[in-house]
């Protein structure tokens, strides 16, 4: 009777300690989604001013031709939410020093905008090429704001993500401890060494699983902030029709990424992926950087399945690191080739190259500023359960890299 209870006191602490570990992937996984949803709603507060004070300026500047009421009540109804707008994003910005003393700066602006208005309205006291001239103001000290918030939104997002990071892994850690423990205080389970060794090799695919599964949550935000940031970047310089374009065809490839999942996916719809991207870059890039593709298929129906975004971040940590001071003549190349064992994708640029104890890093899977390079190697160590995935060439003549995709992975 007392060994049947001890049996059962054991069971009984495992499924707590089973339990616990479930809940406590799903209040992480539901904290983290939760503070994505802020940071996405922190950055649509922003834009949602900058659309008010467009709309305000557009208005002014109708009514200041044809002086007509009702041209003027547009522009007043356009004008009266622009400072409660601007308000909504004061109280994240305070923990950042840009972008607390940008934004007194702009309030302080749009405060003399206003009285300039109003004095052009009532008193016609005011030129319009004054007004002008304070709004081309205000708009360079509103780009300033608008980068100082996304680059501070951006920060704040990856140290959350960092920590995470930790917790996750130290926490799944010893909650597989505990978990393991708890299996061993029944000896019955244990009996034999082959039991033991099929319980232990199980919970490693566990963690390798709920690791693959924590990369990609890191890439799909990482990809899709910088991707946003070329946005910015457009608008910042006039560029509102390229704007737009970068705009639909992001939306296309986070839709076809959704419609795809998120653990694995066939070769052709990763190059189907990459072929959107690289759309994306040359309408950014436009004269500066030339990016060519070749693909050498000869594996034609052969469902060969790889974890998705793998080639993409390579090409983007091209153009971002090492072609970022090139202003015209790079050259981004990729090559897609079927070998007997793998399909071998080959990354070169022609830019400044890689500091050597950045490569380093990444081949002994240390946390370094390229996230996209970093992650793809562990996504695809653990992927294949080898290390011989990726090789890392650079000096001052490019970088060249290269990912092995082999066709058998091991279970």
């Amino acid at each position: 009777m007392a060994a049947k209870n001890r049996i059962n006191l054991s069971y009984l602490f495992f499924s707590l300690c089973l339990l616990f570990l479930v809940g406590f992937n799903i209040l992480l996984t539901a904290r983290f989604i939760n503070s994505y949803s802020d940071y996405l709603n922190d950055y649509k507060a922003i834009n949602t001013f900058v659309d008010s004070y467009n709309a305000s300026k557009a208005a002014f500047l109708t009514y200041s031709r044809s002086h007509n009421e009702d041209d003027l009540a547009e522009f007043q109804n356009t004008n009266a939410g622009i400072f409660s707008e601007l308000g909504n994003v004061e109280p994240s910005m305070k923990s950042d020093r840009n972008c607390i003393m940008m934004y007194r700066i702009v309030y302080q602006m749009l405060e003399h905008r206003q009285d300039l208005m109003q004095q052009f309205i009532s008193y016609g006291q005011v030129s319009i090429s004054e007004i002008d001239d304070l709004n081309f103001q205000i708009e360079r000290n509103l780009n300033l704001l608008t980068t100082y918030y996304i680059d501070y939104v951006s920060d704040r997002f990856s140290m959350y993500s960092a920590r995470i990071k930790k917790i996750l892994i130290f926490g799944n850690v010893f909650l597989v401890i505990i978990t393991l423990i708890a299996f061993m205080l029944n000896s019955t389970i244990y009996r034999d060494f082959m039991s033991t060794r099929f319980e232990n090799e199980k919970q490693k695919r566990h963690i390798a699983e709920a690791r693959m599964h924590e990369l990609q949550m890191q890439m799909n935000p990482h990809f899709l902030f910088n991707t946003l940031s070329l946005v910015i970047r457009n608008i910042q310089i006039g560029e509102g029709d390229t704007a737009i374009m970068l705009v639909k065809d992001t939306s296309q490839i986070l839709r076809r990424s959704i419609e795809l999942g998120n653990e694995f996916i066939t070769i052709d719809d990763e190059l189907d992926l990459l072929e959107k991207y690289l759309f994306i870059q040359k309408i950014h890039c436009k004269g500066r950087i030339s990016i060519r593709l070749d693909v050498r298929k000869s594996y034609l129906d052969e469902n060969i399945r790889i974890p998705p975004l793998i080639i993409q971040p390579l090409v983007e940590n091209a153009i971002r690191h090492g072609l970022k001071d090139t202003i015209k003549d790079g050259l981004v190349s990729v090559l897609v080739e079927e070998e007997a064992d793998m399909i071998r994708v080959e990354v070169k640029d022609n830019g400044c190259g890689m500091p050597g104890e950045y490569v380093d890093k990444i081949m002994a899977h240390e946390q370094t500023e390229r996230i996209g390079l970093s992650n793809v190697y562990e996504r695809l160590c653990i992927f294949y359960h080898r290390e011989d995935c990726m090789d890392i060439k650079t000096g001052p003549d490019g970088t060249t890299v290269k990912l092995y995709l082999y066709k058998e992975v091991e279970q």
